[in-house]
């Protein structure tokens, strides 16, 4: 099981692969807005994004929660894969 700074970390490599950015995930702090010029999130990337992170964590993310977010920034992103993680983990316990 991953802790919160390696799920952080492996999610901002997921980020730098499934966007094709041309930088290191280091270089993305959770302030960074997912609109950006360095993100430039748009809904297709978002969804490019969403089926990388599903695929490597398993499960599904329901539209709902990815509207529920409100996602602005990196951080925001974590944190809505993080609490999929740990939906994912408690199903799993039950």
């Amino acid at each position: 099981m991953l802790n919160d700074d390696e799920l952080a970390s492996r999610v901002r490599e997921l980020m730098v692969e499934s966007l094709d950015l041309r930088l290191s995930p280091e270089a993305i702090g959770n302030e960074v807005s997912l609109y950006s010029p360095v993100i430039q999130l748009d809904s297709l990337n978002l969804l490019q994004l969403l089926l990388a992170v599903e695929t490597e964590f398993g499960g599904q993310i329901e539209d709902e929660d990815v509207m529920e977010a409100d996602l602005e920034n990196v951080g925001d992103f974590i944190g809505l894969v993080r609490r999929h993680v740990d939906t994912l983990r408690t199903e799993a316990a039950a």
